[in-house]
């Protein structure tokens, strides 16, 4: 019996009677890096435990000990897994990094260390996750694959490359039924407690997390989205940041991941807070006939001639508008319009008009002022005169203090 897909459901038993093949127990070729010695070392060094941890999110150790394993029973991360039962296909498999699957060089740095034999027994160690059956899936040579990786992609990976046919790692189990709610368990699992840059050199990116945190938003059965969805309005927000200080950061932090999140098209939110990546990428969704101007002091221009300013209403941003269109108006009449999100805090429903009303008033107080300032200190010559202070920068200026620009 012989199989070339090994995403389609087997006949294991009968497989492994074929095969002679225990998919759990074989022969450790004690040449290589990984093997018993080194995994003794291991058990005695690593001091870093996760079944604390893993019992929070509903999982358990599979053994208490580290274990060797063997290679050929592991699902690589970011390759694609079919479900037996309902044949969806997870195109990344159970990657747990929100955009890099394998970074080349991280990898090689640690394929070096397997070729020189240089292993660092006290590091934390690589978490296998037993496959649901229904993930499970018989290799062409007959090798059963049961082990997903919940962390040491880079590390597995490099193992691979080198030739060896073990790695050490913790085995643990999801006793979950619901592939959604499995991946972003063993995701969240990962990126918070696994991937924190204390424990390893290839740290979790807000990115990691932001799709961590969406992953779980997605899984219906989640305890974050029945907060959502029963959520008023002004709650959403609060909710996602609580939810992201589970992955042990801090408030400010939090926030900064939320933007981040945002973003995506299935998240929902009180409110969008633009920062200029997303200002951009929403221009390029939505206004298909805005063009890149290389004008100064204007970002796009339409195919019907409109030269459009696109800024937020934090700080002194309403200075810079009121300058740009006096420039414009100064160029020619072509029609000029201001594209802009508003950064302060607290915009809502009840406030959002007067709140944008406000910028716009306040670009036009600016030019109304420009424009009597610059009455009285050309025309009419009232104005009082400005001194000119320069800051000492060069080398024999910082001897007389403040330089007087005459």
């Amino acid at each position: 019996m012989t199989t070339t897909n090994p995403n389609v459901r087997q006949d294991y038993e009968n497989l492994n009677k074929t095969f002679d093949i225990d998919p759990i127990k074989y022969e450790v070729n004690e040449e290589l890096l990984f093997n018993t010695d080194l995994l003794n070392r291991c058990r005695e060094d690593c001091k870093h435990t996760i079944d604390l941890k893993l019992a929070t999110y509903g999982g358990s150790m599979v053994s208490d000990v580290l274990e060797l394993i063997d290679i050929r029973t592991v699902h690589p991360a970011g390759k694609e897994i079919r479900n037996n039962d309902t044949n969806e296909v997870l195109p990344k498999g159970f990657q747990i990094r929100a955009n890099v699957n394998i970074d080349i060089g991280h990898k090689n740095e640690l394929l070096e260390y397997i070729w020189d034999r240089d292993w660092l027994t006290t590091a934390p160690a690589m978490v296998f996750f037993r496959l649901p059956e229904y993930y499970q899936y018989v290799r062409a040579d007959g090798i059963k694959v049961i082990w997903g990786i919940a962390d040491g992609s880079h590390r597995f990976d490099a193992a691979s490359d080198a030739n060896e046919t073990s790695v050490i790692g913790w085995k643990v189990d999801f006793k979950i039924s619901n592939p959604t709610t499995l991946l972003s368990t063993i995701r969240k699992f990962a990126n918070a407690e696994l991937n924190l840059s204390k424990y390893v050199k290839k740290s979790r990116t807000e990115e990691d997390v932001a799709a961590s945190v969406i992953e779980t938003y997605r899984d219906k059965t989640s305890d974050l989205y029945a907060k959502i969805q029963n959520a008023k309005e002004e709650e959403i927000t609060q909710i996602y940041i609580d939810e992201i200080m589970t992955y042990h950061y801090k408030s400010q932090k939090a926030r900064a991941i939320y933007k981040i999140l945002q973003n995506d098209k299935d998240i929902v939110v009180a409110r969008k807070e633009y920062q200029s990546d997303l200002i951009e990428s929403y221009i390029a969704e939505h206004c298909i006939d805005w063009v890149s101007s290389k004008n100064p002091y204007c970002q796009y221009v339409t195919n019907k001639g409109v030269r459009v300013i696109v800024t937020q209403t934090s700080g002194e941003k309403h200075l810079t508008v009121a300058y740009k269109i006096c420039k414009l108006v100064q160029e020619s009449d072509a029609p000029i319009a201001i594209a802009f999100a508003t950064s302060e805090k607290g915009l809502n429903k009840n406030n959002a008009y007067e709140r944008r009303q406000q910028f716009r008033r306040k670009v036009f107080d600016t030019i109304k002022d420009m424009g009597q300032g610059s009455k009285m200190i050309f025309e009419d010559l009232t104005a009082v005169n400005p001194k000119w202070l320069c800051f000492p920068e060069l080398a024999d200026e910082f001897d007389d203090g403040l330089i007087n620009l005459v």
